[in-house]
């Protein structure tokens, strides 16, 4: 009869453990990061929007020629957007909110009173299964 090996699994018990006591997990920092982010635009203004959303990808694409940006348009509800970022680890995640971001506003101005219906919905997700 073969034995098999019990690290993997004493591995995942300490690694619950120390996410249960409040340690934090060495492997996260290194994880991708994925964030969706949608936008709701007035319903008509559509034409007026997605130039400047397509203005913004350009812009991150080009700061951060190493991550991966998609951009997506509701084939539901045409005034919805999305976009679908992953970020090689949080602090790439983090350096993107501190320069990127902001840096991005800069180039882009102000948005336009009325564009969006409603404020974007901005989520983050992390990697649970390889």
């Amino acid at each position: 009869m073969k034995r098999r090996s019990v690290a993997p699994t004493a591995a995942l018990l300490v690694a619950a453990a120390w996410s249960l006591a409040g340690v934090p997990n060495a492997f996260a920092a290194d994880e991708s990061v994925v964030v969706i982010a949608r936008y709701f635009i007035t319903p008509g203004r559509e034409a007026e929007a997605e130039p400047r959303l397509q203005k913004a990808l350009e812009f991150m694409r080009k700061a951060e020629p190493t991550h991966s940006f998609r951009f997506h348009r509701s084939l539901k509800d045409p005034s919805v957007y999305l976009f679908y970022e992953v970020y090689p680890s949080q602090a790439a995640l983090d350096e993107h909110r501190r320069v990127t971001n902001p840096a991005r506003a800069k180039e882009l101005g102000p948005t336009p009173p009325g564009l969006l219906a409603r404020p974007p919905e901005i989520e983050e997700f992390r990697l649970i299964d390889h």
